[in-house]
């Protein structure tokens, strides 16, 4: 069998995989999901499973890489210098949240709200280097942190919000919103003087 015919197989077969994970996610919750379960849902035997994927947890790594490719292809293909007027991925990050909202609930989602750690690195790492670039000064390492830490937390929350509740916002208008609640504070935390009784 041409190698082109092996590799188109084994993209079809993970494709499968992944889509019955995200399926069976979104009926039944991440934990209660078995191997056995997302065989029967893509229709494939356990030792096909196994021979993509040694157990479940790295099918959801796998599935969730899939999930940022998009973004991380836009952010390389970018290349441009941080923003000094706002935070220029944000608004890609509610676009593609919303093209691909059942990847959102049944792998980011739910009641937990548990960002996966890749999803969450990503994003932090966007907003640590755009804070970086919104400040008219160097801050301390702490600042930056905290900084960041409290925009990925009001990004995320917001998403969250927006797309459980199936509103007709689009992603420019709450962009723009989250934008302008978060900026202004930030931008004032960071450029403001060091108190001096510290």
């Amino acid at each position: 069998m041409p190698v082109g015919s092996i590799d188109r197989r084994v993209t079809r077969t993970r494709g499968l995989l992944q889509q019955a994970l995200v399926k069976l996610t979104t009926e039944k919750g991440y934990t209660a999901v078995t191997v056995e379960d997302i065989c029967r849902q893509a229709n494939v035997g356990r030792s096909t499973f196994y021979t993509h994927y040694p157990d479940k947890d790295c099918l959801r790594k796998a599935a969730i890489d899939e999930h940022l490719k998009p973004l991380q292809t836009r952010d390389a293909n970018r290349g441009l210098p941080p923003s000094t007027q706002g935070f220029s991925f944000s608004r890609s990050v509610f676009e593609h949240a919303l093209a691909t909202r059942a990847m959102h609930r049944a792998l980011i989602g739910g009641t937990k709200r548990e960002t996966p750690e890749e999803i969450h690195d990503w994003i932090s790492k966007q907003i640590r280097r755009e804070l970086a670039g919104l400040s008219g000064h160097h801050e301390s390492r702490a600042e930056l942190e905290i900084a960041t830490r409290f925009v990925v937390g009001a990004l995320l929350e917001v998403m969250h919000w927006w797309l459980d509740r199936d509103t007709d916002i689009t992603p420019a208008e709450i962009d723009r919103m989250f934008q302008q609640m978060v900026l202004n504070g930030v931008k004032t935390a960071l450029d403001a003087p060091a108190d001096a009784s510290d």
